[in-house]
């Protein structure tokens, strides 16, 4: 029997060192994307240089996006990370001290934030696949506010300018549901004058044109017809309940054996 509880002890400390690799990793993660993004300019810099030579290519003069920072379009990601890291190492400290000291107190302190982890994750996941649209439908309305409210288009060098615009081309989308959701945006410059009268954002369109010939834009045709937010979410969320399980699986494991 004491080998068996020592087998236990151990198999906690091996799991909750593997939990500890993934909270530094996190916790440093979230700190890159705070605080380190020049460490991360050399891949999203290219994007940033492509998109000026079209803008100067179409004759919207220099424009500038050196004071583009993606601390700004990912400072929620980042905070939520480096929080989630912290907590993993905290709870894992919590379980290896409790495991190896034979500390009670630790490892029923450990043991209950663990289950309200299983049971956190079973919420979670109830949620993302039973009734989904609780999620989406709340994301989908901040989205769309942010398009109206701010977006300049092609040429709009704010984050939110500057995140659609990627996002459309690394994804092949458009907008949240498609191109309407752009329709009326506050700050989006949409009359060019000879070139016409937008009606979708330039970046949707298959190509970006390489001269003053917009009409891809003002005459919705040979554009990106899909919504990103689907493509998106289902490629951050698609294995979501496979990881969750997996996490979940060693939880059960560890309050068990603790």
């Amino acid at each position: 029997m004491g080998a068996l509880v020592g087998c236990g002890r151990v198999l906690i400390v091996v799991v909750n060192i593997i939990f500890l690799i993934l909270g530094l990793v996190f916790f440093v993660a979230g700190l890159i994307c705070q605080f380190g993004s020049s460490l991360l300019e050399s891949y999203y810099k290219p994007a940033l240089d492509s998109l000026e030579s079209s803008l100067e290519s179409q004759g919207f003069g220099d424009v500038d996006f050196s004071s583009f920072d993606l601390s700004d379009l990912i400072g929620g990601l980042a905070i939520f990370l480096i929080c989630l890291g912290l907590f993993l190492i905290i709870v894992t400290v919590l379980g290896c001290c409790g495991a190896c000291c034979k500390v009670k107190v630790m490892l029923i302190v450990y043991a209950i934030i663990v289950i309200a982890l299983l049971v956190g994750e079973a919420i979670f996941i109830g949620i993302l696949y039973g009734k989904p649209e609780l999620i989406k439908d709340d994301i989908k309305s901040s989205l769309r506010k942010g398009i109206q409210s701010d977006y300049k288009g092609f040429n709009g060098t704010n984050v939110v300018s500057l995140g659609w615009n990627f996002i459309h081309r690394e994804f092949d989308c458009c907008g949240v549901d498609g191109y309407t959701d752009y329709t009326g945006a506050a700050q989006w410059t949409i009359d060019y004058g000879a070139g016409g009268t937008l009606l979708i954002p330039i970046t949707c369109c298959q190509e970006i044109p390489s001269s003053s010939d917009l009409s891809c834009a003002t005459t919705p045709q040979n554009y990106l017809t899909k919504g990103c937010f689907d493509i998106v979410y289902d490629r951050l969320l698609g294995n979501m309940a496979l990881v969750l399980g997996v996490c979940g699986g060693c939880a059960a494991f560890q309050v068990r054996t603790s």
